[in-house]
């Protein structure tokens, strides 16, 4: 069976412009259904069907003049994209897409913290030392993670309104928009990082894959550490407080959840989904849906950053 599979859509400027939705027709129509059944806009980016060249199926989005290019899984597959044209593929997962900040030590050192329980003053310390580290975090929480009108004033009253497992979240998404914070728009490294960790944490959520929704969620936010960082995956993850399982999966992309991990990478690159290890039997239509809300998960943070 033939899964759903919504991939970003990428000009020249290296600018998620739109989304490709692959899948069987039946997936499709649902997929057609389900977003003319929302309450609220169209999600940007626009939504475009993959039959380009099947006039059985009409698309979407419209892509007007735009010509699409699929397989483009490293930077320089970019020379073969034309101006003006979509491409789609695995390179945003490949780093060295933009120049980085200099990597700060105290953002995997509060991932270990925090994956530890540490006490509130000790997390305090460390964000005392990276004033602007506390700026974003604040700026993160205030925007996408908070869905209430409180106003976070304190790195303290972030810990408490939050609790711990959404720190651990937002302190991971920061590792990522730190490194690019001042950027135009959304760094693709971090795009990739998000697709990954809401990924595996929506399947988890779904009992399709056998881990905890919040481990399976820090495995994809850890696996492009090497990109993000440059540095060898060994050396930056042997401070945190991992467990067998999930080393095992970031080293090796071996057990349940290094399969997963690579799935997540299939997907990137467009792959032949006869490779996926994660294909729940008999839920076609949850499937669907649970693209459909990664899409926007996602979405909802680019917009976040264009605030």
């Amino acid at each position: 069976m033939q899964l759903l599979q919504l991939s970003p859509l990428w000009n020249q400027d290296h600018h998620w412009k739109a989304t490709l939705a692959r899948g069987s027709i039946s997936q499709l129509q649902y997929l057609h259904d389900l977003l003319h059944e929302q309450t609220t806009a169209t999600p940007w980016p626009q939504l475009i069907d993959a039959q380009l060249a099947r006039p059985a199926w009409p698309l979407l989005s419209p892509v007007a003049d735009n010509e699409l290019v699929l397989e483009i899984n490293r930077q320089e597959d970019w020379l073969r994209v034309p101006p003006h044209a979509y491409a789609c593929g695995g390179w945003f997962a490949q780093g060295g897409v933009a120049q980085s900040a200099p990597a700060k030590p105290e953002l995997l050192e509060l991932i270990a913290l925090v994956a530890a329980d540490a006490e509130t003053h000790v997390l305090e310390r460390v964000f005392s030392r990276a004033p602007d580290l506390t700026f974003r975090l604040l700026r993160l929480v205030n925007s996408v993670g908070m869905r209430s009108r409180v106003e976070i004033g304190s790195i303290r009253h972030a810990i408490t309104v939050l609790g711990r497992a959404q720190l651990q979240r937002w302190v991971q998404l920061l590792m990522y928009a730190e490194q690019f914070g001042d950027s135009a728009s959304m760094a693709p490294l971090l795009l990739a990082a998000l697709f990954r960790a809401r990924r595996l944490e929506s399947w988890a959520e779904h009992g399709w894959l056998n881990a905890s929704p919040e481990s399976a969620f820090l495995l994809g936010m850890l696996s492009l550490l090497d990109r993000l960082f440059q540095k060898p995956l060994p050396e930056l993850i042997a401070s945190l407080p991992l467990n067998e399982k999930m080393s095992t999966a970031l080293l090796h992309n071996e057990g349940v959840l290094g399969e997963a991990l690579m799935q997540t990478v299939f997907m990137e690159t467009y792959c032949d989904d006869t490779r996926w290890s994660v294909r729940p039997l008999h839920a076609e239509a949850i499937w669907v849906k649970s693209e459909l809300e990664v899409h926007r998960w996602v979405v909802s943070l680019a917009e976040s950053f264009h605030q």
